[in-house]
């Protein structure tokens, strides 16, 4: 089981503008997305990403809690994302989900 933190960070865009980046979110937007867009997603991708979204869906608080499996899906997801800009707050959001320990 892996502990997943879910944070809200200010952020800022290049162009200035401020927001906020919620881990959840971003997490609920990058495993429902194909990583091949054109492709689409397959039986099986739709099946691992509905398990973790239903385990996003459920969280009461700050800390996702994912089976391994779940786990590694999301990580392999968010490894594979693209993102609009660079920003410390989104490599931070990366390092965060990516690198949970036991």
């Amino acid at each position: 089981m892996k502990a997943v933190p879910l944070k809200k960070v200010v952020t800022t865009s290049p162009s200035g503008a401020d927001g906020e980046l919620d881990y959840k979110e971003y997490l609920k937007t990058i495993v429902a997305m194909p990583n091949e867009g054109q492709r689409g997603l397959s039986i099986e991708e739709i099946r691992s990403s509905m398990r973790v979204l239903n385990a996003i869906e459920k969280v009461g608080g700050d800390v996702l809690d994912l089976e391994d499996q779940d786990y590694e899906y999301m990580k392999k997801k968010v490894n594979a994302a693209r993102f609009g800009f660079a920003s410390a707050e989104i490599l931070q959001f990366i390092d965060d989900v990516t690198n949970v320990k036991e």
